[in-house]
């Protein structure tokens, strides 16, 4: 599917949402509970009701439609027309599932049963050669930046709310922002692949780890293996 400026009155936020990379924290009846999407926050506090197509931040009290959410969330710099930023996230989401449609078989698990907005930031910074942090700060998880050439402890990740904060630059975000940041491409599409292939690496590499490991436990069991006892002769 494709979207055109006459299409806009029709999208649905809860749609727009999830071009956007976020997912509902809670849902019940009508209402989805989210992270602000243009903000850094430790608690939920962006509603969307699906009856009315509106939305409302309990940290700001602004509210408003499709058009407002997309006004808060584009780049001035970028988009003069917030309609502009609407189309091409909504068609690079819908871009993205086609091609994980026709790729789904080149990965296990394939990219269609990964969710990528479920992928913890603890595990796409182990596919990103990251094992573990650095350090541990209360619930937070210092890892070196992986998108600048001297790496500095300065990244934060948050397990619970799975965002990420550079205390240095003062980017932040989700996963998509993460990609972003490493890639330079605002394309949905291509930062759907580079997450993809990133963690199907690291799935693969984890296989075949625990292929080895279950191969040297079957070797030390045979070799510990008893001889059978020759049978006496009477």
């Amino acid at each position: 599917m494709r979207y055109d400026k006459i299409d806009i009155p029709g999208i649905q936020l809860e749609a727009f949402m999830t071009a956007l990379g976020h997912k509902p924290v809670e849902s019940f009846n009508n209402i989805r509970l989210y992270y602000a999407p243009y903000r850094d926050d430790t608690q939920p506090m962006f509603v969307v009701n699906t009856s009315t197509n509106m939305w409302y931040d309990h940290a700001t009290d602004q509210g408003g439609d499709l058009i407002d959410l997309a006004v808060l969330k584009m780049n001035p710099k970028l988009y003069k027309d917030p309609r502009d930023f609407i189309l091409k996230y909504m068609n690079e989401y819908e871009e993205g599932k086609e091609k994980t449609e026709v790729n789904k078989q080149d990965c296990k698990p394939t990219p269609i049963q990964l969710d990528i907005n479920k992928i913890k930031l603890t595990d796409f910074m182990k596919a990103l050669g990251q094992e573990s942090p650095v350090a541990v700060k209360g619930n937070l998880k210092v890892y070196n930046v992986p998108y600048v050439g001297n790496p500095e402890p300065t990244m934060l990740i948050n397990p619970y709310t799975n965002l990420w904060r550079d205390t240095k630059s003062g980017a932040y975000g989700g996963i998509y922002d993460l990609a972003y940041e490493l890639t330079g491409t605002s394309k949905i599409s291509d930062l759907r692949n580079f997450i993809v292939d990133k963690m199907c690496a690291l799935y693969a590499s984890e296989d075949k780890r625990m292929l080895g490991q279950e191969k040297n436990v079957d070797e030390s069991r045979q070799e510990t293996k008893e001889p059978p006892k020759r049978k006496m002769h009477l």
